[in-house]
C-alpha cells in the first residue's frame, strides 16, 4: 500500500510533529470464517502528521509476511521452520506482530501477544529486517512465545525481554520450555542471553507466559521484572468446529525479578512480595517511575480476562453468534469482571501496594470505571497516569469462558454494556484527577493511545482505524484539538477490515 492522504480536521499541534505507528490485526469479513486472534495476519501502519491548521496526515501500510521469508539473511530459518509454515497448525508462524510495540530511535521490533517473535523494523524506510528469535522450535515444542513490551535500561541503550517455547503435551495444557532472557544494545546490536529458572514458588510450566516487563535498579544493582498473566493455553492449534471447548481457569498473576549478573549463563528468579495476593486475573501492561536509581514506582493492570482465549460460540445469554451483530469469530476475549490499576512502590527492599478498582454506575459517569484496562502511560514529568479501559459487552462474553470462573464472573441479570473510557489518574494518591469541568475523561475512545509531553503542554492521543487518530489537550481530555478520519486502514480492500488495535506509539521527527 503506498502513502494514502487522510482527511485532517482541526488544528495538529506542533508538538505533534511525527508518526504514529499501530500493530493491527487483519481481520476476513466473513463472521463465519474463524481464526484465532493470536494467529491473525498482521499489518503495521505508519501515520505521518504535519503540524498546521488543518496539518497534513498520511499513513504507509506495512504488510507483515509471517514466514520470515521478506526479511532475507534477517532469520535464519530451519528446515523445521520452511516444513511446518502453512502446513502446521501447532508452528502457526515465524512472527506475526500485532500488539506490541517497543521503539529505539529509528528502529522499531513489534510483537504478538502470546505466540511469534519480534520482527525488527526500519521506521524511516518502513521495511522488516530481521526477526529476533534465541529459541529454535521442533515437533515436540512447534511455538514461540515472548515478551509483548520490552523492559528499558535508564539510558535507554538495552532492551531485556524474555523468550521461550511452548510445547504441545499428550495429557495436559501447553507447557512453557527453554526460558531464556534476551538483552539486546539498540546501539550496536550485541546481545547476551541468560537461561532463566523460575522461582521456586512458582514453577508451573503450563502457566509461564510474561506480558511485560520492567527494568530497575536498586542498592548497586540491576534488575528486571517480568509481568506473569497466569494465562494457560490448552491447545497449540486454533480450533476447528465446533468452536466451544473445555477452558482450564487462568491462575494468580505473579512478577518475577530477575537480579541480571554479567558473569552468569543463567538467572534464577524470585516473586515480588505481595502481588499473588493482589487476587486479581491477567497482569499485563504497565508503565514504571525508575528514574531514582533506587528502586521503582510500577503502575499496572489486571483486565479480569483470559487472555489466552478467544471469543467464538454461543455467547453467555445462549445466543448464537450469527444473531449477534458485532460479533466475529475470533475477536479478542472480553472481561468476564470489572478489573483493576496498581501502583507498586519498592523502595530500600521495602514493597507497598495500592490499588484502584471501580464499577460502572450510569447514573455517576463522572467516576468512570476499570473495566477492562487496557493502556497504561505517565506523561513526561511522571506526575500523571492515563488509562484507558475497553468497558464491557455482555453480548461478546462465550459461554464456555464463563462456565470456567463461576465464582468469579458477573451475574449477566445484573450488567448491561460499559462503554470505553479514558481517564488521567494523579500517580501519587492513583485516583482519578477529578473536577467539575470532567476533563479528567472521555468516554467512548478508541483504546489504542499514547501521550505526547506532559500535562500543561501536551497531548494525548487515540485511535482506531474505524474512529480515526483524535488528539485532546493532556490536561483536559474534554478538548479535542485535531481528528483524522482514517477509513482507508478500516477497510481492507474487498475481503478484509482492521479492527480496533490495543496499542500505538509516537515516534517525534
Amino acid at each position: 500500500m503506498t502513502a494514502v492522504g487522510l482527511n485532517v480536521r482541526g488544528e495538529i499541534p506542533t508538538a505533534v510533529q511525527g508518526s504514529f505507528i499501530v500493530a493491527m490485526s487483519r481481520r476476513d469479513k466473513r463472521h463465519d470464517h474463524f481464526s484465532r486472534w493470536h494467529d491473525s495476519q498482521a499489518d503495521l501502519v505508519r501515520i505521518d502528521v504535519i503540524p498546521g491548521r488543518p496539518g497534513r496526515a498520511s499513513a504507509q501500510l506495512l504488510e507483515v509476511d509471517p514466514s520470515g521469508a521478506s526479511v532475507g539473511d534477517g532469520f535464519a530459518s530451519t528446515e523445521f521452520d520452511r516444513a511446518s509454515y502453512r502446513t502446521e497448525p501447532r508452528y502457526g508462524y515465524a512472527t506475526q506482530p500485532n500488539h506490541g510495540l517497543n521503539l529505539a530511535g529509528n528502529t522499531l521490533w513489534a510483537t504478538n501477544l502470546l505466540f511469534g517473535a519480534p520482527l525488527e523494523i526500519d521506521v524511516p524506510r518502513w521495511r522488516a529486517t530481521r526477526i529476533l528469535r534465541y529459541v529454535t522450535p521442533s515437533v515436540g515444542a512447534p511455538r514461540v512465545s515472548g515478551t509483548s513490551h520490552f523492559a528499558w535500561s535508564l539510558d535507554g541503550r538495552y532492551a531485556y525481554f524474555h523468550q521461550s517455547l511452548f510445547a504441545q503435551r499428550t495429557n495436559g495444557p501447553v507447557a512453557t520450555e527453554d526460558l531464556r532472557l534476551v538483552r539486546l544494545d539498540v546501539r550496536t546490536g550485541a546481545e547476551k542471553i541468560w537461561t532463566l529458572i523460575p522461582p521456586d514458588a512458582d514453577r508451573a510450566s503450563s502457566e509461564i507466559n510474561f506480558h511485560s516487563a520492567f527494568y530497575f535498579e536498586e542498592a548497586g544493582k540491576r534488575f528486571v521484572g517480568l509481568l506473569k498473566t497466569g494465562a494457560i493455553v490448552e491447545n497449540l492449534a486454533p480450533h476447528t468446529m465446533p468452536f466451544d471447548h473445555t477452558v482450564i481457569p487462568m491462575t494468580a498473576s505473579t512478577i518475577w525479578i530477575v537480579e541480571l549478573d554479567e558473569n552468569r549463563s543463567d538467572l534464577k528468579a524470585s516473586l515480588l512480595a505481595g502481588i499473588r495476593e493482589v487476587d486479581g486475573l491477567a497482569l499485563s501492561h504497565l508503565d514504571v517511575d525508575n528514574r531514582s536509581g533506587d528502586g521503582f514506582v510500577l503502575f499496572a493492570n489486571y483486565k479480569e480476562a483470559d487472555v489466552a482465549e478467544e471469543t467464538h460460540g454461543s455467547n453467555i445469554f445462549d445466543e448464537a453468534p450469527e444473531v449477534v451483530s458485532e460479533h466475529y469469530a475470533g475477536m479478542t476475549v472480553q472481561p468476564i469482571n470489572v478489573g483493576q490499576v496498581i501502583r507498586v512502590a519498592r523502595k530500600n527492599g521495602t514493597t507497598t501496594i495500592r490499588s484502584f478498582k471501580r464499577h460502572y454506575d450510569v447514573g455517576r459517569t463522572s467516576l468512570g470505571h476499570t473495566w477492562m484496562p487496557i493502556n497504561i502511560e505517565l506523561d513526561e514529568s511522571r506526575s500523571h497516569l492515563f488509562c484507558s479501559f475497553a468497558g464491557l459487552r455482555p453480548r461478546l462474553v462465550p459461554r464456555h469462558i464463563s462456565t470456567a470462573y463461576p465464582t468469579r464472573v458477573f451475574d449477566p441479570k445484573n450488567v448491561s454494556y460499559v462503554p470505553p473510557v479514558l481517564m488521567r489518574f494523579d500517580a501519587d494518591t492513583l485516583e482519578p484527577e477529578y473536577s467539575k469541568r470532567r476533563d479528567y475523561l472521555s468516554y467512548a475512545e478508541p483504546i489504542a493511545m499514547t501521550v505526547v509531553g506532559r500535562v500543561g503542554d501536551g497531548y494525548v492521543c487515540t485511535f482506531s482505524p474505524e474512529v480515526g487518530l483524535r488528539m485532546y489537550r493532556a490536561d483536559d481530555l474534554s478538548t479535542m484539538v485535531a481528528h483524522i478520519n482514517c477509513h482507508p486502514i478500516w477497510q481492507w480492500g474487498d475481503t478484509h477490515f482492521h479492527p480496533e488495535p490495543a496499542h500505538m506509539i509516537f515516534a517525534a521527527r
